[in-house]
């Protein structure tokens, strides 16, 4: 289980777009003594870059000769069809794959399935990180790794309410603040988890559920186990019940056969037919999507 490794940086703008360039093109300038060079920012954003490519399920390997770095099946997808990271889907599988990985991220994974206040405050979610991590993990990493874990999550995913005036050359901001999973009150010093409906495509939900597999090999799957499960949608995307339900009737409306809503015994869920592999899913959204493609 895995914390730090980004240098307490947030994915920037622009960031993995360079990164997989060169991971697609020319790997060793990736693992070079002076990546950064390449890449054309500082060294320790150059192992920010290298992490957040590997933590987000974009890039495989470990550099050396026997196991040199390349693209995942999605980093391949992604520098195919959306190679500028303009697509909010792409961003979305991202999320799933950080959320899902705690070799990579643990604080991402204990966040969305652990911590479940509404509104807090910074210290007493790195308190119940630390307090969790000590418990479950048996060696817990230092305070002061958890603490700039959860401060770089937080500066991901939260956007600040009112909104600030950014300076146009500011770049500080990270894409997954676009999700809408989490705002921050500058005036008071809280942060709101914000539940509630969203407009995910049937593709990005159907990639959430194959991304596990003990999920995808069931056949049906109830609209409480979408909302509560481990890294379930519900948890994912910040959804309550009704939303879940709300979504999967939206898309067996539009999606022939992809999604079926059942209802037995009182109880509502959803029946899944053949489930795709979460590149399938990947493929078919960039497919779909009105995105340019890079071919």
């Amino acid at each position: 289980m895995r914390f730090g490794g980004h240098e307490s940086f947030a994915v920037r703008e622009g960031w993995l777009a360079r990164g997989l360039e060169l991971l697609s093109e020319a790997p060793e300038q990736l693992t070079h003594q002076y990546s950064e060079d390449y890449l054309g920012v500082g060294r320790n954003m150059a192992k920010s870059i290298r992490h957040w490519l590997h933590a987000t399920g974009l890039s495989e390997g470990s550099g050396s000769p026997i196991d040199p770095l390349k693209p995942t099946a999605l980093g391949e997808l992604v520098r195919r069809f959306d190679p500028h990271f303009l697509d909010l889907g792409t961003w979305w599988m991202l999320h799933i794959n950080l959320v899902l990985r705690p070799q990579q991220a643990y604080s991402w994974t204990w966040f969305f399935n652990q911590w479940a206040i509404p509104r807090f405050e910074r210290g007493p979610c790195i308190e119940s990180l630390k307090r969790y991590a000590a418990v479950n993990l048996g060696r817990s990493p230092s305070p002061k790794t958890i603490e700039r874990d959860v401060a770089t999550l937080l500066q991901s995913y939260a956007r600040s309410v009112p909104p600030r005036r950014d300076d146009p050359e500011d770049s500080s901001d990270s894409p997954f603040q676009d999700l809408g999973l989490l705002s921050h009150f500058p005036s008071t010093g809280a942060y709101r988890l914000n539940f509630g409906p969203k407009a995910v495509p049937s593709t990005i939900f159907g990639y959430a559920l194959a991304a596990q597999q003990e999920v995808a090999a069931r056949e049906d799957l109830s609209i409480s186990e979408l909302e509560r499960g481990v890294s379930s949608p519900g948890r994912l995307f910040l959804l309550r019940g009704d939303d879940i339900y709300d979504l999967l009737t939206s898309y067996e409306s539009q999606d022939a056969g992809r999604f079926a809503v059942r209802s037995q015994a009182g109880e509502r869920g959803l029946r899944l037919g053949r489930i795709a592999s979460p590149e399938e899913w990947a493929s078919i959204h960039y497919r779909e999507s009105e995105v340019p493609q890079h071919v």
